[in-house]
C-alpha cells in the first residue's frame, strides 16, 4: 500500500505542474475572490474590536437632559443617585468659524470637567489639554475639513457678537461624535470663560449621565432619565427635552453594519463565481485523465482513494490561494477598516485582526474548492474500469461539430464561423463562464441603477424646497419680526420662519419611541412642498395634524394616514392625527401646522428662517443677499448663528449617499475580475483541447494573426452572451441593491431597467475584458509548432 500511495501523491503534484499557466490562473482567481471576502471580514472584525475597545471604553453618554441651568449642587445630587454611574454638565453652542476667508458652521462644547474618564472620555492627541481660557481644542475629524492647524488662529463668532481670533492649542478625539467632515461641522472644545469672551453664557444647560446598569436597553435608560426629570421638576427646574441614544451603539454603527453585511453577501457571491473555475479545471483534467483513472482502478485503487487524490489537488489549489490572499486581505482590510472607523470617528492604531478571522479565511479557502470539485470527481470515480480504459480522451461533442458544419452566415469567413461554433463546443463550461461574467455585469448595472435612483431621489427631495438659503439665529425670536426684517432686505423674494422641535412617539404601553424632528410651517407655505406619497398634505383648517416622513414611518410603523397618535413634545403629551406620508430624505421627521406647534410649546418664536432670493440658482448673488440679511437681523437685535446655501446642503447629502453606493458597487469590479479570469481559464482549456486542430491550421498555412483573431472572437462571443444575460439578471440585482440601500440609508425609487449608457459602458467593458482574457491563451497557441501540435494526444 505504501508503494502505491507515494506515486499517487506524486501524481497530484505532477498534475498541478503539467499546465502551470492554467493552474496559476485558477489560483489567482480564487486568491482574488478570497482577498475581497477576506478584506471585508478583516475590516468588519477590526471595526467590531475597535468599537468595544474605543467607543464602549469611553463610557458613552446614556442620556442628555436639556434645561436652563445645571449647577454644582444639582450635579452632586444626580451623581448620588444609585442608578447613575457618572454625570457631567455641558453647554453646546452653535457658532461660525472662519479660516482663510471660508466661513463654516461650528459647534462649541464647554464641559464642567474636561478630564472626566467615566463619562464621554475625550482622548487628547496633540498639543495642550485641557484647553486654556482664550484657546480651543479642535476635534480631529474637523481639522482637515476646517483647514485649521495646531497653533494657528481660528476666527469664531457667536450670533452677531464680535469675531474673535482664537488659537488652536490642541487636537482631541471624541469618539461619541460623528465625524465633522461628514456633518460639515467644526467641532471645538472651549472653557466657559472663552464662551463669555464670545458673548455667550458661561453656564451649563445640559445634564449628561451614564447609567450604572450597563445591560439596560433604551427604554430602561429612558425610565432612569425621566425619573431624574421628575425629581428636578419637583425642585422647580424645567427640562426641555431628553435625548437617549441607542445604548452602546455609535450613531452610525447600524448603517456601517448593514453596509458591510451587504458587501459580505456580494463577497460570498464572488467566492461562488470563483468556484466555477475549479469546476472547469477539474472537469477538464478528469476528461483528459479518464484512462489513467481506469488504469489506477484496474491496479486496485478504490474510488475513495482516487477521489481523495483529486480532492486533495483542489484543496492544494485553495491552500496556495489562501496563503496568497491572507496577506493581501490584511493589506487591504486594515486601510478599509480605518476608513470605516474614520466614518465612526474611531482610531484603528495597532489593533490586531482577531485570530478567528484569519482561521475562517484559511478554512473557507481550503474547503470551498473541495466542495466545488466534489461533483465532477464523484462522476469520474463512478465510471467503470472498462468504460474508462476505452475512453479516447478529450473529444468534440458530435452535436456541436454538426452545428459548426451547418453554421453559415453571409459575409463571414470560415475561420470566424469556426470561432462562433467553438464558443458552443463545451456548453457546460461555457455556461459557467457566461454566468460568472453575467453576475459581475448584473452587479455593475445594478450599482449604476442605484446611483441614478439616489441622484433622482435627492433631486426630487430638493425640488420641493423653493428657497436658496437657511438662516439660523443665535436664539429664538418673534416670527413676525424675523420675517419682516428679512423681507425688507434687498434681494429677498420670500422669507418664512420654520419652527423646529424634538419629539418622541408615545406608544400604547407608555413607552417612548426614538426621537425625531418636528417641523412647524404654514400649511400654504410656498417655500416647502414635500412630495406626498400617502394621504394628504396640511390644510388651512388643520390643527393637531401631522405628516410623517418616509423614514419616520419605517421606524414607527403605526404612523399611517388616519392613525391618532400621542407625541411627547416639550415635556408634555400632545395628540395628533396622521394625515399623510411625504418624502423627507434620509431624516426621520414630521411636519405639523406652525400654529399647532407654537401652541403646544406656548411660544411664538423661531430660530430658523428660509429665504428665497430674487436670483435663484446664482450662488454669488445668494451669498451677497444673505450677507445683507445677516447684517439686517443683527442690527435688529437678532444675531445669526450660521447660514447654509441649499445647494451646499444638497451636495453634502448627495456625496454621503453616493459614497455608500460606491461601497456597494465596489464588489462588482472584483466579480468582473474573477469572471475575466474564468474566461481566460476557459480559453486556455479550449486551446489545449484543440491543439491538434490548431496544428492542422498551421500546417495548411494559417498565419498567427488568424489563429489569434479566431480565439479572440470566440472569447468575445462568450462575453457578448454574458452581456446579454446580465441585462435581465440586473433587474433582481437592482431590486436587491435598492433594498440593501434602504437598510443602510433610506428608501429610493427602484430603477429596474438598466440605462442605455450603463448598458453601453458594460458592453465595452465586457468586450475589453474578453480581449485581455483571451490574449495569453491566443499567444500560447501560436507558440506551439505544427509538428508538436499534430503529435498531441
Amino acid at each position: 500500500m505504501r508503494d502505491f500511495v507515494s506515486p499517487r501523491w506524486r501524481k497530484v503534484l505532477r498534475d498541478a505542474l503539467l499546465h502551470k499557466a492554467r493552474t496559476l490562473l485558477v489560483i489567482v482567481a480564487i486568491a482574488t475572490a478570497m482577498t475581497g471576502a477576506g478584506a471585508l471580514l478583516d475590516a468588519w472584525a477590526l471595526v467590531q474590536r475597535v468599537t468595544a475597545q474605543t467607543y464602549l471604553g469611553s463610557h458613552p453618554v446614556s442620556a442628555t437632559l436639556h434645561l436652563e441651568d445645571v449647577d454644582a449642587a444639582m450635579l452632586a445630587r444626580v451623581r448620588a443617585l444609585p442608578e447613575v454611574a457618572a454625570a457631567r454638565a455641558r453647554r453646546t453652542l452653535i457658532a461660525s468659524a472662519e479660516v482663510n476667508g471660508t466661513r463654516l458652521a461650528a459647534e462649541l462644547f464647554s464641559l464642567q470637567d474636561f478630564s472626566a474618564r467615566d463619562i464621554g472620555r475625550l482622548q487628547p492627541e496633540v498639543g495642550a489639554w485641557p484647553p486654556r481660557d482664550g484657546e480651543l481644542a479642535i476635534e480631529r475629524s474637523s481639522l482637515t475639513f476646517a483647514g485649521a492647524a495646531l497653533g494657528e488662529p481660528l476666527t469664531l463668532q457667536v450670533g452677531a457678537g464680535a469675531q474673535r481670533s482664537i488659537a488652536v492649542s490642541g487636537i482631541v478625539r471624541d469618539v461619541g461624535l460623528p465625524p465633522g467632515w461628514m456633518d460639515n461641522l467644526v467641532y471645538a472644545f472651549v472653557t466657559p470663560a472663552t464662551l463669555v469672551s464670545l458673548g455667550a453664557p458661561a453656564s451649563f444647560d445640559e445634564l449628561q449621565i451614564v447609567v450604572r446598569d450597563a445591560s439596560l436597553d433604551r427604554e430602561g435608560v429612558r425610565r432612569v432619565a425621566y425619573a431624574i426629570k421628575a425629581q428636578l421638576e419637583l425642585e422647580g427646574r424645567h427640562v426641555d427635552r431628553i435625548d437617549v441614544p441607542e445604548p452602546g451603539r455609535h450613531p452610525h454603527a447600524a448603517q456601517m453594519d448593514s453596509l458591510m453585511q451587504t458587501q459580505g453577501a456580494f463577497a460570498l457571491l464572488t467566492l461562488l463565481v470563483s468556484c466555477f473555475l475549479i469546476v472547469n479545471l477539474v472537469s477538464s483534467m478528469l476528461a483528459g485523465q479518464t484512462r489513467e483513472i481506469g488504469v489506477m482502478k484496474a491496479l486496485g485503487a478504490t474510488p475513495r482513494q482516487i477521489g481523495a487524490m483529486y480532492l486533495a489537488f483542489a484543496a492544494l489549489l485553495g491552500a496556495v490561494a489562501s496563503l496568497v490572499a491572507l496577506p493581501a486581505a490584511l493589506a487591504i482590510g486594515r486601510p478599509y477598516a480605518a476608513l470605516k472607523a474614520d466614518m465612526l470617528n474611531f482610531p484603528i492604531n495597532a489593533t490586531a485582526v482577531p485570530w478567528w478571522a484569519i482561521a475562517t479565511q484559511l478554512l473557507v479557502g481550503c474547503v470551498l474548492p473541495v466542495l466545488a470539485a466534489a461533483l465532477p470527481v464523484r462522476r469520474a470515480c463512478a465510471m467503470r474500469v472498462h468504460a474508462a480504459l476505452c475512453d479516447t480522451g478529450i473529444r468534440t461533442d458530435p452535436e456541436g461539430a454538426f452545428l459548426r458544419r451547418r453554421l453559415s452566415l453571409p459575409g463571414i469567413g470560415r475561420p470566424l464561423l469556426l470561432s462562433l461554433g467553438n464558443a458552443f463546443r463545451r456548453r457546460e463550461r461555457m455556461l459557467l463562464t457566461l454566468l460568472a461574467l453575467a453576475a459581475g455585469g448584473a452587479v455593475f448595472l445594478g450599482a449604476d441603477n442605484l446611483r441614478r435612483a439616489v441622484r433622482g431621489s435627492v433631486d426630487l427631495l430638493f425640488a420641493s424646497q423653493h428657497y436658496d438659503v437657511v438662516v439660523r439665529t443665535a436664539g429664538r425670536f418673534p416670527i413676525a419680526q424675523l420675517e419682516a426684517v428679512a423681507l425688507q432686505t434687498a434681494g429677498v423674494e420670500r422669507a418664512q420662519a420654520f419652527v423646529g422641535a424634538s419629539a418622541s412617539l408615545v406608544h400604547r404601553d407608555g413607552v417612548l419611541g426614538d426621537g425625531f424632528a418636528l417641523v412647524g410651517l404654514p400649511f400654504d407655505s410656498p417655500l416647502s412642498t414635500p412630495f406626498i406619497e400617502q394621504g394628504r398634505w396640511l390644510r388651512g383648517d388643520d390643527r393637531n395634524v401631522l405628516v410623517a416622513s418616509r423614514v419616520l414611518l419605517r421606524d414607527e410603523p403605526t404612523l399611517v394616514p388616519g392613525a391618532e397618535v400621542t407625541v411627547m413634545l416639550a415635556g408634555k403629551q400632545a395628540r395628533f392625527i396622521v394625515s399623510g406620508v411625504a418624502d423627507g430624505g434620509p431624516q426621520a421627521l414630521a411636519w405639523v401646522p406652525r400654529a399647532a406647534l407654537l401652541a403646544a410649546q406656548g411660544d411664538d418664536r423661531a430660530a430658523s428662517l428660509a429665504v428665497a432670493t430674487r436670483s435663484p440658482g446664482d450662488a454669488a448673488a445668494a451669498v451677497a443677499t444673505i450677507a445683507r440679511v445677516r447684517s439686517a437681523l443683527a442690527d435688529a437685535g437678532m444675531p445669526v448663528a450660521n447660514s447654509q446655501l441649499l445647494g451646499e446642503s444638497k451636495r453634502v447629502i448627495e456625496d454621503h449617499l453616493l459614497m455608500v453606493v460606491e461601497f456597494l458597487g465596489a464588489m462588482a469590479w472584483v466579480m468582473i475580475a474573477v469572471g475575466g479570469m474564468g474566461l481566460a481559464s476557459t480559453m486556455s482549456l479550449a486551446v489545449l483541447e484543440r491543439t491538434r486542430e490548431i496544428g492542422v491550421m498551421r500546417a495548411i498555412g494559417a498565419p498567427h494573426w488568424q489563429i489569434v483573431v479566431m480565439l479572440e472572437v470566440e472569447g468575445i462571443v462568450i462575453a457578448l452572451l454574458g452581456w446579454v444575460v446580465s441585462l435581465p439578471l440586473s433587474v433582481p440585482m437592482s431590486a436587491g441593491l435598492a433594498a440593501a440601500f434602504e437598510r443602510v440609508m433610506f428608501r429610493v425609487p427602484t430603477q429596474l431597467a438598466p440605462s442605455a449608457s450603463g448598458a453601453a459602458i458594460w458592453l465595452l467593458l465586457s468586450v475589453g475584458v474578453a480581449a485581455v482574457a483571451c490574449a495569453w491563451p491566443a499567444w500560447r497557441a501560436t507558440r506551439v509548432s505544427a509538428a508538436t501540435a499534430l503529435n498531441y494526444a
